[in-house]
């Protein structure tokens, strides 16, 4: 039975991706730049460290994992991995989409100090080279707990591109993301 056509826009979107990581990864950024996975949510762009993300996939199934903080979704299997999974909107405290909005999001395995982990997003949209001179430091006022995982907001033409760094946005969660993992 072939795919359905949204299926397999879905597959080349995410080859596409992996694509694009994977020969980015190969490659070097210049001493006075670093290498990022632009991704959206909502109208805003994000952009990640490229070394922190293993691939890019479209939704799976997420084993839901009862009593766990509203962004923690679940669990997910990928190739015998089991890969803790988080909606990056929700923990941002952004409001949730609807449900008909869902069906296009990616889920983005990031390498982190507590291992694989998933953060679904809304899109993927490029690698993008960003030159250090044109990140400015987090806002003061964004410093506090619920924030600290901003790193720096890029200038890039007309364009603003926060930066995250996917280990901080689980450093509290240690505990119990190492019990998804172990079952």
């Amino acid at each position: 039975m072939a795919p359905n056509p949204a299926e397999a826009a879905e597959s080349k979107e995410v080859e596409a991706a992996n694509a694009e990581i994977s020969k980015a990864q190969s490659g070097t950024a210049a001493d006075d730049s670093l290498l990022m996975v632009a991704f959206t949510i909502g109208d805003q762009t994000y952009g990640g460290d490229i070394l922190q993300i293993q691939e890019v996939t479209g939704m799976s199934h997420i084993t839901r994992v009862p009593h766990v903080k509203p962004y923690i979704k679940g669990v997910t299997n990928l190739r015998g991995n089991i890969v803790p999974t988080l909606e990056l909107r929700t923990r941002l405290g952004l409001a949730a989409r609807s449900a008909e909005d869902a069906g296009d999001q990616k889920i983005m395995i990031a390498r982190t100090n507590m291992g694989l982990l998933g953060y679904i997003v809304e899109s993927v949209r490029e690698v993008i080279t960003v030159p250090k001179n044109k990140i400015e430091p987090t806002p003061e006022d964004w410093l506090d707990a619920d924030h600290k995982y901003f790193v720096g907001i890029a200038k890039l033409d007309d364009n603003l591109v926060t930066i995250i760094d996917f280990n901080r946005v689980v450093e509290s969660d240690k505990v119990l993301l190492d019990d998804l993992k172990t079952g």
